[in-house]
C-alpha cells in the first residue's frame, strides 16, 4: 500500500480516479476482502468512496470497520437513485457520526 494513498474505493471494481485528479499511487479501488491491507491507514487518506450496499456488505458494515480501524475523515456512499434521500442520509449520518466520520452521498444516474 502506498503511504501517498488519498483515496480508497472499496467494492466498486470498475472504479478508476478522474483522469487529472490524482496519480496512480494516490488512489485504489479494492474488494472488501483487501481491506486489512490497507489498514493502518496513510495519513494522506482523506476520502473512502464505497456502494450503500452490495452482494457482499452494505454501507452499515463499512462505517464500523473504518471507525473500528480509526479512519475519521470522509465516506462518500454511492447510491441508485433513491426515492427518499434524506431518510437514507439520515440514517448513514447517524452511524457514521458515532464514529467521526463524515458521510457523503452520491446517487447515481
Amino acid at each position: 500500500m502506498s503511504q501517498k494513498l488519498r483515496c480508497l474505493v472499496i467494492g466498486i471494481p470498475e472504479a478508476k480516479a478522474a483522469e487529472g485528479s490524482l496519480r496512480p499511487e494516490e488512489f485504489a479501488s479494492i474488494e472488501l476482502t483487501e481491506f486489512e491491507g490497507y489498514v493502518p491507514f496513510p495519513a494522506n487518506l482523506e476520502l473512502v468512496v464505497a456502494p450503500l450496499f452490495c452482494k457482499a456488505f452494505d454501507a452499515l458494515e463499512i462505517i464500523e470497520r473504518l471507525g473500528e480501524k480509526g479512519y475519521r475523515k470522509t465516506l462518500r456512499v454511492v447510491a441508485p437513485k433513491l426515492p427518499n434521500r434524506q431518510v437514507v442520509l439520515r440514517e448513514l449520518r447517524s452511524h457514521a457520526s458515532r464514529q467521526g466520520i463524515t458521510i457523503e452521498l452520491a446517487e447515481e444516474g
